[in-house]
């Protein structure tokens, strides 16, 4: 599939480890998702078409037990590049969401700059500048760096 302007680049999934990590941190999840899209639009080069984060938070019923972006991969066979960014219970179970907040601007900050060091590394055609602008656009809308 060729990519549009209108197409969706950078993508925020979550794998949410219980209900009460859920309760907790949905509300944030989705608006910063709102913000990615509506941001992040592309092309961002060539070589890829999709920007896949996952964030995953520890909850009662499943915990990765880390912290921060792991997991990087670029998969130029599905043109898209994916990363992880694990959050610890005590980013979200604070009385104040300004830490939660913070975490996952910070998560996805760093997750698309590690993207983007591995891909210019390799030599893959990124628009590396518009990414990382529009990114950094989107998180400041969404107002977590706070």
């Amino acid at each position: 599939m060729k990519q549009t302007s209108n197409t969706i680049a950078v993508t925020l999934g979550a794998d949410v480890g219980g209900k009460d990590a859920d309760v907790a941190t949905n509300a944030d999840v989705l608006a910063l998702r709102r913000c990615l899209e509506a941001e992040c639009r592309g092309p961002y080069g060539k070589g890829f078409d999709e920007f896949a984060l996952v964030l995953r938070i520890d909850g009662s019923v499943q915990a990765w037990d880390k912290r921060g972006v792991g997991n990087v991969r670029l998969q130029r066979r599905l043109r898209c590049a994916t990363a992880n960014i694990f959050v610890p219970r005590s980013s979200w179970s604070v009385e104040c969401t300004r830490t939660f907040r913070r975490d996952i601007v910070e998560g996805v900050t760093k997750a698309i700059g590690e993207i983007v060091a591995r891909a210019l590394r390799a030599g893959d055609d990124i628009a590396a500048d518009a990414l990382c602008r529009d990114v950094a656009t989107a998180t400041m809308k969404f107002g977590g760096g706070e």
